[in-house]
């Protein structure tokens, strides 16, 4: 996998050069935020370990410089790898009185990304560098069956650990709408564009310690984790809206 990575990263940095070299025209300095949805894949020892893909969102925000291709941000993401249900007694002196205990097995991403992009255009294709890091944390929450809501009464946080994670990735921007930079009053405004924003990424993750759907086991109502550690390299697809200023 990281011979296809080495490949992936040629592949980027001559789309970066390519992008610089054919900008003739360039716009004003541009401020951006997105939120995505994606789909998380494990790769390498991570993909051994826990075979299970990830769904989960994210959000963003960059700025890009003058007239400069250069973006710089920051990204935020949330993945979820599984969830586990059971339903169990209140206590031992109230055994007839069950709630549902849920188990959620979960990532934190974030990162500091540089982009290089097409200034204008309907379509943007864009290349990205980024270092962060990985959060992984699992949840108890104590549920009430039945409740109308969901029912939450109590959660918390049993198991985690913190990686280093790099990679790349690339993808295109689609502008959906343009507003004039006019209102009905006829006054100036800032121009506003909408993308629809594709995407995929590579990210390297450093060992980390975490559990999985199945690693938390009661017995006699003791608790044992069947604590999993691997590299965790994941490979992103990502859908989302863009807006830009």
């Amino acid at each position: 996998m990281k011979n296809h990575l080495s490949k992936f990263s040629l592949f980027i940095i001559l789309a970066g050069i390519i992008l610089l070299s054919g900008i003739q025209k360039t716009t004003a300095q541009e401020f951006q935020f997105g939120f995505d949805l994606h789909y998380a894949d494990p790769q390498g020892e991570f993909e051994v370990q826990l075979d299970n893909p990830g769904i989960g969102f994210g959000m963003w925000a960059g700025y890009r410089f003058g007239n400069s291709p250069l973006m710089l941000g920051l990204d935020f993401s949330y993945t979820n790898f599984g969830i586990d249900k059971r339903e169990e007694p209140l206590s031992s002196t109230i055994p007839d009185l069950r709630v549902e205990v849920e188990n959620k097995y979960n990532l934190v991403n974030g990162n500091l990304f540089m982009r290089l992009m097409l200034t204008s255009g309907v379509v943007r294709p864009y290349a990205e560098g980024l270092f962060g890091f990985n959060y992984f944390f699992t949840e108890t929450i104590l549920r009430q069956r039945g409740s109308a809501d969901d029912g939450e009464r109590l959660r918390d946080t049993n198991f985690e650990d913190v990686a280093m994670s790099y990679g790349i990735g690339g993808g295109l921007q689609l502008r959906l709408y343009r507003s004039s930079g006019i209102n009905e009053e006829g006054e100036e405004t800032t121009p506003a564009t909408f993308y629809i924003n594709l995407q995929g990424r590579y990210m390297l993750g450093n060992q980390a310690e975490y559990l999985q759907s199945g690693s938390i086991q009661i017995t006699n109502g003791d608790v044992t984790y069947d604590i999993s550690r691997s590299e965790t390299d994941l490979l992103y697809f990502k859908v989302g809206l863009h807006i830009g200023f």
